[in-house]
């Protein structure tokens, strides 16, 4: 190849386009932000009165409530449908990344869905996830959570069966005699609300004004995770599994609108469904609010004292006993590697968010029953 040749195509050469700066950092921002949110976030505790006041029962309560009453509009789940197209994209994305390996543009399509996944992070933490470090909810009710004794925890684990016996004399019951609701989900859902607004003038964490709950549309499905109920928060909706007996369904709804509330942790979520439950205006709301709470409340006392807490067992109405035991039935069919699989999951989410026991943190709602009892 002549001299001439040569200079003709290096002339011809395309030159390297300059570092855009400005550019760069824009791609980079949802990267930076996201430890700065992580700090904010495990910082939280060390002010938790000026969060509560600033953030949790203001800018994040107003929000929170716009949004739920937009996306409560419709019947339907915004969350479920966002979570079935999440599902659906990973094959396809996966089929990308494949294909940009071999073609080029691997690097830059993962580099997109890092940014993707640290701007979910960031809308999570500061629409809802912060409230994982927001101050106790016995703090906001007022009252101290102690260390209790093992016959004050019975004192008020026989309390519970007493209201548990007395309320299901109030109850309707199907053809075997097991404790059913008048009505369907809907009706539920309708009449929720009222437990929330009966306390909400003297607690300010249970006021305000929100969405209905929804239903999930795979509800006979979930059942084989063991989930009953899953808070969405970039749609700030209740979701409810439908599917669960009616029993615990009141106080299902009820713990998934504590998380519309901005009640994060599952064990103050459950608390707050059975306060709520209680001080509903209706006998089966009440009712499942006391088997939830007398459930949590026998499996602690049982872990201290089997035999103690099965002479109290002995105590259960014919109606309760049958209650309980068909619903500890309906959940053997549904026992396996799904639901394992599932509760591993959960466990990994709550720790992620500084739940330190996990999926065990179901078990603190006892903790906060007695504090409550014994203010009572």
């Amino acid at each position: 190849m002549s001299g001439k040749a040569k200079a003709s195509k290096k002339n011809n050469a395309m030159p390297r386009k300059p570092i855009d700066g400005d550019r760069l950092l824009r791609e980079l921002i949802p990267l930076i932000l996201v430890p700065i949110v992580y700090l904010i976030a495990i910082n939280v505790e060390n002010n938790p009165k000026g969060f509560e006041n600033l953030y949790a029962t203001r800018l994040n309560k107003w929000f929170n409530e716009l949004l739920s009453i937009l996306t409560g509009v419709f019947d339907y789940s915004f969350g479920e449908l966002i979570l079935f197209a999440h599902v659906l994209a990973v094959p396809i994305v996966l089929i990308i990344l494949l294909v940009k390996l071999f073609k080029g543009g691997f690097f830059k399509s993962v580099f997109r869905l890092i940014q993707y996944t640290c701007v979910l992070y960031i809308a999570f933490m500061m629409l809802w996830g912060l409230n994982y470090g927001r101050q106790s909810i016995a703090d906001t009710m007022g009252f101290e959570v102690n260390q209790y004794s093992k016959e004050q925890l019975y004192q008020m684990t026989e309390f519970l069966v007493k209201e548990a016996n007395d309320l299901r004399r109030y109850q309707v019951e199907d053809e075997e005699g097991v404790m059913m609701i008048k009505g369907t989900y809907k009706e539920i859902f309708a009449r929720a609300h009222e437990g929330y607004s009966a306390l909400g003038d003297t607690y300010k964490v249970f006021g305000g004004y929100y969405g209905k709950p929804k239903p999930i549309i795979v509800s006979d499905w979930m059942l084989y995770t063991g989930i009953t109920g899953v808070y969405f928060p970039f749609t700030a909706e209740a979701n409810v599994n439908v599917a669960v007996p009616d029993l615990l369904l009141p106080a299902t709804t009820l713990h998934e609108m504590a998380h519309q509330r901005g009640i994060a942790p599952e064990d103050e979520a459950n608390f707050a469904a059975y306060v709520t439950a209680m001080a509903h205006p209706d006998k089966d709301f009440n009712y499942s609010g006391t088997i939830l709470a007398l459930i949590h409340s026998m499996n602690a006392l049982y872990a201290q004292d089997p035999e103690l807490a099965m002479t109290l067992r002995a105590t259960y109405s014919e109606a309760v006993s049958r209650d309980v035991v068909s619903y500890s039935h309906f959940w053997d069919a549904y026992e396996g590697k799904t639901n394992e699989v599932a509760d591993k999951v959960n466990d990994t989410y709550l720790k992620t968010n500084r739940q330190e026991e996990g999926v065990r943190s179901y078990g603190l709602m006892v903790d906060l029953m007695l504090g409550y009892y014994y203010k009572q």
